[in-house]
């Protein structure tokens, strides 16, 4: 006998039998739709050998019949036999549960079974009325890829005509629209591509003027306020409102060498961190967006003058310019991190016995999952990297990556590489070149730790 509304129905092998009058009753309000109503209406699992399944929230899609939780559970979560809990929008008679990962095994649903979830399950719902039916397929989806992994691909291959000796990549607004301009330098003359941010697979020519001859240190090149800036071999500066006409700019001193952009901190303006030569000595320099120059220390023996990356942060609301690798002032290979907070004076934040990693230059240093990544590079041999290290605590210590984030065997050990890091949080690597005496590859390769896209 099934109860219903405190009614007593009969029913014969899967044909109620209906009396709506006489055992029902006017005053029962119960409609033909109820009848037919075979709707699940709560869905959860339990099992408390796996932490957290409890507390997993499931959505019912009524029109499509599936039951699934959006939020996955965490990659590895290994769930077989569970309890199902199950509660219906009106009456049913029977909800028959068929699993996938046993697919002879139909059976009537009770609360105290356990149904196998490792792959999907099929619940078929019947109304009270022994005819309506529906069927639900339930799935506990778990994340497939282990989140801390980072997965790389060749974005794009030959994106730029013609071979290329030097590179640089900065973001920059173009058109009302932020893009990408790649600077480059050929056996002709230095050229300009842009790509939009969102699609850097496509690349046109923008016609460059006002860099010309060969000694720009186009690795140095630095966007500061409205105004992007290239030094040159000589200690001029070349300025540019668009990144497209140049001109040499008069700071009124020998700026020989440009270090990074401090932003907007707490209590501290916008500068630009430079090196200045006055008689001879190399000096720290910062120019506001006034283009006023203050002069700071002299330029430490150890501190690298070319072929270092730097990187722009913010850390507790102070803005800070790091700076890694490089050749110093006697040509020497250098394994040191420098940061300012002022582009006046520089602290060493780990010298040459750290041994963190190899002395080296043209490696690539970005800000990115809240860490800093140091990838690439050539060391006193001139061999190229492929290895990335990782700084938790603002480049004062280093740990080499070896299982999660690592590139791919396709992906050939270079330096001297552009790395920008787009709002989809793909670090995407422009360029590099396999040895010093070899052109630049010309390729995009783009990563992205896998949690970061969940």
């Amino acid at each position: 006998m099934l109860l219903m509304k405190n009614k007593t129905v009969p029913y014969i092998t899967g044909c109620v039998i209906l009396l709506l009058t006489s055992c029902l009753g006017s005053d029962e309000n119960v409609t033909t739709t109820a009848l037919r109503d075979a709707q699940i209406a709560t869905f959860s699992l339990t099992n408390d050998s796996v932490p957290g399944l409890n507390n997993v929230k499931f959505t019912i899609d009524q029109l499509n019949g599936l039951i699934f939780n959006m939020d996955s559970m965490p990659y590895g979560t290994e769930v077989k036999l569970s309890l199902c809990n199950i509660t219906f929008a009106s009456y049913a008679i029977n909800a028959a549960i068929t699993q996938e990962a046993q697919p002879d095994s139909t059976f009537s649903w009770v609360e105290k079974d356990s149904i196998n979830f490792s792959k999907p399950v099929k619940i078929t719902v019947t109304a009270i009325d022994g005819v309506t039916t529906k069927t639900y397929t339930a799935k506990l989806n778990i994340h497939q890829v282990n989140p801390d992994s980072m997965l790389w691909e060749c974005y794009a291959d030959n994106p730029i005509p013609g071979t290329i000796q030097e590179q640089k990549v900065i973001t920059h607004t173009y058109n009302g629209t932020d893009a990408y301009f790649m600077y480059v330098k050929t056996s002709e003359r230095y050229k300009l591509y842009y790509s939009p941010v969102t699609d850097a697979r496509r690349w046109e020519e923008l016609p460059l003027s006002g860099l010309n001859g060969s000694d720009k240190l186009l690795s140095q090149l630095t966007t500061f306020g409205s105004y992007s800036y290239i030094p040159s071999d000589g200690g001029s500066l070349y300025s540019s409102p668009d990144g497209v006409d140049w001109t040499l700019a008069d700071p009124a001193l020998s700026v020989r060498y440009l270090l990074g952009v401090l932003g907007e901190g707490r209590n501290q303006s916008p500068v630009l961190a430079a090196i200045v030569e006055d008689n001879g000595v190399l000096s720290f320099a910062c120019m506001n967006e006034q283009k006023e120059w203050t002069i700071g220390e002299n330029v430490h023996d150890t501190f690298p003058l070319t072929n270092f990356t730097s990187c722009s942060y913010v850390n507790m609301y102070y803005a800070y310019v790091m700076l890694v690798g490089g050749r110093d002032h006697e040509n020497r290979l250098t394994n040191t991190t420098w940061a300012t907070m002022n582009g006046k004076d520089w602290a060493l934040l780990t010298n040459e016995g750290s041994g963190y990693f190899e002395k080296r230059e043209g490696a690539s240093l970005v800000k990115y999952d809240e860490k800093f990544f140091l990838t690439g590079g050539m060391n006193t041999e001139g061999e190229a990297s492929k290895d990335i290290y990782v700084s938790i605590d603002n480049g004062v210590t280093w740990i080499r990556q070896d299982t999660l984030v690592v590139f791919p065997d396709a992906y050939k050990a270079r330096g001297f590489a552009s790395v920008q890091v787009d709002k989809d949080n793909y670090m995407l690597i422009f360029s590099g070149k396999t040895s010093h005496d070899t052109n630049r590859l010309n390729e995009i390769w783009r990563g992205r730790i896998n949690r970061l896209g969940f």
